[in-house]
């Protein structure tokens, strides 16, 4: 991965449901700006509503927002999903088994879900 993003965009939402649309048509634009195809663009937003249904059901109100960073690289995306005074890091084992796991791993080309800034990590490679 190239190691200096061309283009960042950071979205901050509510923590609520119905902003997970928002979420959606951010990811379908940068997504489209960074180069993916029709198919590969509607997979980032699957796997981006999944993240964000995740973080939703998982903090139980203990959040007020979320932010998603969308880093673009000339060979891939990045999206990282960090949650307002929480740590995500507990993710890795309540989900290990749910069906959107298996949903995100499948459409993206990585998935760290425990990282060293308790953030919920993807990414996609352009052109693959």
């Amino acid at each position: 991965m190239n190691s200096i993003s061309n283009d960042n965009v950071v979205l901050i939402l509510p923590a609520k449901s119905e902003y997970v649309s928002t979420a959606r048509l951010t990811a379908s634009s940068v997504s489209t700006r960074a180069g993916f195809n029709i198919d590969e663009v509607e997979d980032i937003k699957v796997a981006v509503s999944e993240v964000c249904n995740i973080i939703l059901s998982r903090t139980e109100n203990n959040i007020s927002q979320y932010r998603i960073s969308f880093d673009i690289y000339t060979d891939n995306i990045k999206i990282t999903f960090t949650a307002e005074n929480s740590t995500l890091d507990c993710f890795e084992q309540s989900i290990e088994n749910e069906y959107g796991l298996y949903i995100m791993k499948a459409l993206m080309d990585s998935v760290e879900l425990c990282n060293e800034n308790h953030s919920i990590v993807m990414t996609k490679k352009i052109g693959v």
